[in-house]
């Protein structure tokens, strides 16, 4: 009787659909169908379960979305609905779902990809903007090499504005050119010669102590503080931005280049100027590669780093520039150390480019809710928008990169994609980059990676990258997703709560008006020029072949190996049969102890604790890990820490 795949032939579900029983929450509270009716109530509203989303449990928040489903769509008086799941709800969720699992029908119109006026209205007109260059940084190397000679082509009275969540000043756009100046000094010098120059660092907690800052490998804060006052000492305006929600950050990772002799140019993507960021398609650890140092006794720096970065040319400059001039003039106090800065007046704004190209972009933001923004109190949310609308045009295939692949608002779309025939394309760092966290970062990807294969497991593929001739980890840091050679979506936000729902972030979805004959799978398919360049591109670096042999998706996806297996730097790995175990007090325990080994330690951990932070005196001779007893729920504590879920 049941038609779509995600309710056929589920046994509760089928009786109620002929009438024959009803889900209660007395009966049913953890049935299987009870996850299954939530993600249907998901489809049509994806923010109708903000706290708890599709978790099996038929609590409170579920009875209320179950009963404004029955109101508004079936049209139920509110007086007459009652708490369970009847014949009535069934079928129309099922046959909701079942138009939802069709593929979508072929497109080749930028608008059926992208963001409509009515999506973007409150945030950006027009949606999208035609006729822009696009090209792509695959590893640092390529973009800084660009931005230095966009930088090395500045004058006096030209500007550039950048944003960052890190900022380390001694690191080189150019390390093998002996003598290359740090991005500080290299800005500094921009400044005497009469540039305008500014930036939006991310202000941490632990940047504006008021303590000398420590040097956290893998954080900003020591290297965000001395940036910026490097700057201001030299007559540059540059703030520390602490407006965020809780354990937010600013991840956006930009920079807006406003020369008159080349026209402008905007930069996005995952890559931060900093310190262990610079590789290239070898990934052999170079020596001119500037590393992290060691953080308590512990090696943090990583062996290679992969990442995608975008250079943007045209009227889509205007558009990212905005963006970041909404951060930088609204009026409320940045952070302890810094006031407002002057606003940028509109005048300002980036001029016409002078190169046309044939790529339509939409500029998408995560920026949260809860008057966090004066400007945006309600928060803006575009990259997931965007991400679930491409994920839900899929047809053939979808490539992901993301450090984190953490649970997060597109999990359950990229399941539906799976369970529709599309081939999903996965790759992921292999370990996480802060010390002490590895297992909880296993746990958290197993349960992502589990759901997103938990109806079609043969269509879900898990790579990570090693170097060629070492088992040594290459790490994902890249945040990018390409459909059907049609589409890509780059930039700061990963696959996780926090870049959905928390952090500030910044992306690019793209779309290629120049469109080709190609195929897919061996059927024709009409395919966009620098989609498939790029794919292709980054598939021949990953497994050290020559590029041309993937210009056919899925007979590229076929060279790579299985589960187990290494080709090039590409390592299959299977999906997780379980996830891993957690001691969430120890690892709680053990993150507290790392603190108390730096400077100002009794500043800090109050930092790290945030809202739960115990009223118990930190005096010296406390074992700081024995503050973790005294938090009633570690796990919650740590998943709010690293992968926070604002709920607007």
């Amino acid at each position: 009787m049941l038609t779509s795949a995600l309710f056929a032939g589920d046994p509760l579900l089928e009786a109620v659909a002929q009438d024959q029983d009803r889900i209660s929450r007395s009966r049913h509270r953890t049935d299987p169908a009870v996850r299954k009716v939530q993600t249907a109530l998901l489809d049509r509203d994806p923010h109708c379960l903000p706290v708890f989303g599709a978790d099996g449990d038929y609590g409170d928040e579920t009875a209320g979305a179950v009963a404004r489903f029955k109101i508004e769509v079936l049209g139920v008086p509110p007086p007459e609905v009652i708490d369970d799941v009847g014949p009535l709800t069934v079928l129309k969720l099922d046959e909701m779902r079942a138009r939802a699992e069709q593929p979508p029908a072929p497109s080749v119109a930028p608008e059926d990809w992208l963001l409509t006026d009515d999506d973007m209205g409150p945030f950006r007109a027009p949606a999208f903007t035609l006729d822009n260059v696009v090209l792509y940084f695959v590893d640092a190397e390529g973009y800084y090499d660009t931005l230095a000679s966009r930088l090395d082509g500045l004058r006096s009275g030209d500007q550039v504005l950048f944003a960052g969540w890190r900022f380390s000043p001694e690191q080189v756009l150019r390390p093998a050119v002996a003598g290359s100046a740090g991005i500080l000094d290299r800005l500094r010098g921009l400044r005497a010669q009469g540039v305008v120059v500014r930036a939006l660092l991310y202000g941490s907690h632990f940047s504006t102590l008021p303590v000398r800052r420590p040097r956290v490998p893998t954080l900003p804060s020591k290297d965000n503080f001395d940036f910026r006052t490097g700057l201001v000492d030299a007559g540059a305006q540059a703030v520390l931005d602490a407006r965020v929600a809780d354990f937010g950050s600013h991840h956006q990772k930009c920079a807006v280049v406003q020369g008159a002799a080349e026209g402008p140019a905007a930069f996005v993507g995952g890559i931060d100027v900093c310190l262990d960021r610079w590789d290239n398609a070898a990934h052999v650890d170079p020596p001119v590669r500037q590393r992290e140092p060691d953080f308590l006794g512990q090696k943090i720096s990583l062996p290679g780093w992969h990442d995608v970065q975008c250079a943007v040319f045209g009227p889509a400059v205007g558009q990212i520039w905005q963006a970041l001039v909404q951060r930088w003039n609204d009026p409320t106090r940045p952070s302890r150390v810094d006031g407002a800065p002057v606003p940028i007046s509109p005048s300002e704004a980036p001029g016409p480019s002078p190169m046309s190209g044939t790529q339509a972009v939409q500029v998408l933001r995560t920026l949260t809710c809860k008057g966090i923004y004066s400007f945006l109190p309600g928060g803006e949310f575009t990259v997931t928008a965007a991400y679930r609308k491409a994920v839900r045009r899929a047809r053939h295939y979808i490539y992901v990169e993301d450090q984190y692949l953490w649970p997060s608002p597109l999990v359950d779309d990229l399941r539906d994609a799976a369970a529709r025939g599309v081939q999903v394309v996965l790759v992921t760092a292999r370990d996480f980059d802060a010390p002490g966290l590895a297992d909880t970062h296993k746990a958290l990807r197993a349960e992502a990676l589990r759901r997103i294969a938990s109806v079609a497991p043969a269509n879900v593929h898990c790579f990570h990258l090693e170097q060629a001739a070492t088992a040594l980890q290459i790490y994902v840091h890249a945040k990018l997703m390409i459909v059907d050679d049609q589409y890509v979506a780059a930039g700061s936000a990963n696959l996780n709560f926090r870049s959905h729902t928390t952090d500030s972030e910044l992306h690019l979805g793209v779309f290629d008006t120049d469109l080709t004959d190609g195929t897919i799978g061996g059927a024709p398919h009409r395919v966009g020029v620098s989609v498939r360049a790029l794919r292709t591109q980054i598939w021949g670096e990953h497994l050290n072949e020559d590029p041309s042999l993937h210009e056919d998706a899925l007979a590229g996806l076929g060279r790579m190996p299985t589960a187990g297996g290494k080709t090039g730097h590409l390592v299959g790995f299977p999906v997780p049969s379980q996830v891993p175990a957690v001691d969430w007090r120890e690892t709680l325990r053990e993150l507290l102890r790392s603190i108390q080994h730096m400077e100002h330690w009794q500043f800090l951990a109050p930092v790290v604790l945030g809202p739960l932070a115990p009223a118990v005196p930190l005096v010296p001779g406390l074992d700081l890990g024995t503050v973790a007893d005294l938090v009633p729920d570690p796990e919650g504590f740590l998943r709010g820490l690293l992968n926070p879920r604002t709920v607007c």
